[in-house]
């Protein structure tokens, strides 16, 4: 059963394994949280699910995905969970929505406390 108050958060990554751990790590701290594996997944997950936090897992050209993803959803805060460090890396991206990048190394609690902070903005 999906508690309506809950913060909906969509995990995109490429990685099922590493999607289902985020998943299963925010889910046990009362996240509604749905995966899929590219962006066109995401087009109907949030059609349906309606999140309010995206959380982008990238690995290789974080600026090309992050900006394929500000082109279809200008306005949902997103995470950036990135082993690329800095706010530097999201300087050049415009947005209407809150960009927040959590790092790979510092754990999931990194991802959950960008969660937090971006619901509020949605």
């Amino acid at each position: 059963m999906v508690n309506d108050s809950a913060i909906r958060v969509l995990v995109i990554d490429a990685d099922p394994t590493s999607a289902g751990d985020l998943a299963s790590f925010l889910t046990a701290h009362h996240y509604d949280v749905a995966t899929c594996s590219a962006l066109d997944g995401a087009r109907s997950a949030v059609s349906s699910r309606r999140p309010h936090v995206l959380v982008l897992a990238t690995k290789d050209h974080p600026h090309a995905e992050v900006e394929e993803v500000r082109k279809v959803y200008p306005r949902l805060p997103l995470v950036l969970w990135t082993a690329e460090a800095g706010q530097e890396l999201l300087l050049d991206v415009e947005a209407f929505a809150p960009a927040v990048p959590a790092c790979p190394s510092r754990g999931f609690g990194d991802v959950e406390s960008a969660v937090e902070a971006l619901a509020h903005f949605s």
